[in-house]
């Protein structure tokens, strides 16, 4: 079961990864051409992913169409769920036996790509000549180069029940306008006029990627040169804010907010009409859209100043493709990736499951046959396009704690153990510990 706070988060930690020091530039042994995969000879790779039955089912058919074009190449397939994928992934790595294509998360590239178990993906000739302006830096890295594409954009985003805005009678805010404030007043408007146990909004302190919209409004980010890249007035800030939602009646109390974090998605205070706002990345809209009673709008997230062109939202990689730098067939890797994100018929078959097409004339080709959920994920990428901040730096070495260490802190300034202040020193001091 994915609860709602690991849905948001899509974060777990990686045992066993410091044996990715065994691929590095220096490594010794490993087998065949190095990396693991398929044989320089017979024209075979292997293809990693993690996912779920219509992911799964999506990548078959996109390999399936791909050998249509390049008969001579064997794709052995290695899909896996999000649980155990990690774990593997570094038991392979460290024993040289690395995928040649691997699907791979934001927070782990750097620690994949800095130990040199990555190709630069540029330097092997992949095109990114069609992207969309600020979606293929999101998978640079100093060392390495373009480690890896992004298989499909999200931003984040707030998502509003409007059943249960209706049932509180009260309007839709304008999300070019409303400011962090006017957040906390719709909630509180929805919770005072609607019966006990429905509220305006969840609670939203130990959510990362709206974090990140915090700081990054405050002229900071999550990260800079490797370390953290906020102060602690700024995050003390945030914890103030986290409590409103509490204090306020804005959101539930935090016991409750706990239970919610921890509940399937099908079964959130949200999607079962008993919480008006939400937030979720846009890749997530589908599965929102198709739970709750009557859909769900997409909103940008608030504004300090009240304007959408001061949101500093950001592209983000849903996640990427990567190839193995110790491929036997690199060439044969970098074309098949270049299928998957540059064909239009790749497009068509893999729709936005895993985001929404960073090739502006893929993600063309495809919207006509996308359905209305699907639409509305691409239509708010597309309306905020004018209005992105400069790309965050990539998740440095560590960071992948960053999640857990911000949902400890900020459940124990809700229950009261811990002021604000205290919440926003241990945050950074347990960040950077991680980073160390």
């Amino acid at each position: 079961m994915i609860d709602r706070r690991s849905a948001l988060a899509l974060g777990l930690a990686v045992p066993g990864l410091a044996g990715l020091a065994a691929c590095g530039p220096n490594a010794s042994g490993g087998t065949g051409g190095g990396g693991g995969g398929g044989s320089a000879d017979s024209g075979s790779l292997r293809l990693a992913w993690w996912g779920n039955p219509t992911r799964n089912e999506n990548t078959e058919n996109a390999v399936a169409a791909y050998k249509e074009s390049a008969p001579e190449v064997t794709i052995s397939l290695e899909p896996g769920e999000w649980s155990g994928y990690w774990d593997k992934l570094a038991t392979q790595t460290a024993g040289g036996d690395f995928p040649d294509v691997v699907q791979m998360d934001e927070k782990y590239l750097a620690e994949y790509g800095e130990r040199g178990a990555l190709l630069d993906l540029a330097g092997a000739g992949l095109d990114t000549s069609e992207f969309v302006e600020g979606s293929v830096e999101v998978g640079e890295l100093a060392d390495v180069g373009l480690a890896a594409i992004n298989a499909g954009l999200n931003a984040f985003a707030f998502a509003i029940n409007p059943v249960v805005f209706e049932q509180a009678g009260v309007e839709i805010p304008d999300d070019t306008t409303w400011t962090w404030d006017d957040v906390i007043d719709t909630a509180v408007a929805i919770s005072e006029a609607t019966p006990d146990g429905t509220w305006g909004m969840t609670q939203m302190g130990s959510v990362q990627g709206l974090f990140q919209v915090w700081v990054r409004q405050a002229g900071q980010d999550q990260y800079k040169d490797g370390a953290a890249g906020f102060d602690a007035p700024t995050a003390t800030a945030w914890f103030e804010w986290a409590k409103r939602i509490q204090d306020s009646g804005a959101g539930p109390d935090a016991s409750t907010s706990v239970e919610d974090a921890a509940a399937s998605m099908d079964q959130s205070l949200f999607n079962t009409g008993r919480i008006g706002m939400t937030v979720l990345w846009s890749n997530q809209v589908v599965a929102h859209d198709a739970l709750a009673e009557k859909g769900i709008l997409v909103l940008r997230p608030p504004s300090v100043a009240g304007s959408a062109a001061e949101a500093q939202l950001w592209y983000k990689a849903s996640m990427y493709w990567a190839v193995s730098a110790k491929s036997a067939n690199p060439e044969a890797a970098v074309a098949f990736v270049d299928f998957l994100v540059n064909s239009p018929e790749a497009g068509k078959v893999l729709s936005v499951e895993r985001g929404v097409p960073g090739n502006l004339a893929v993600r063309e080709s495809i919207v006509g046959d996308l359905d209305e959920s699907s639409k509305k994920a691409v239509d708010f990428l597309n309306a905020i396009e004018s209005e992105l901040g400069a790309p965050p730096e990539i998740t440095p070495q560590g960071g992948g704690e960053f999640e857990a260490i911000l949902t400890r802190a900020c459940d124990d300034m809700l229950f009261g153990t811990i002021t604000a202040e205290e919440a926003a020193q241990r945050l950074l001091d347990e960040l950077s510990a991680a980073l160390s």
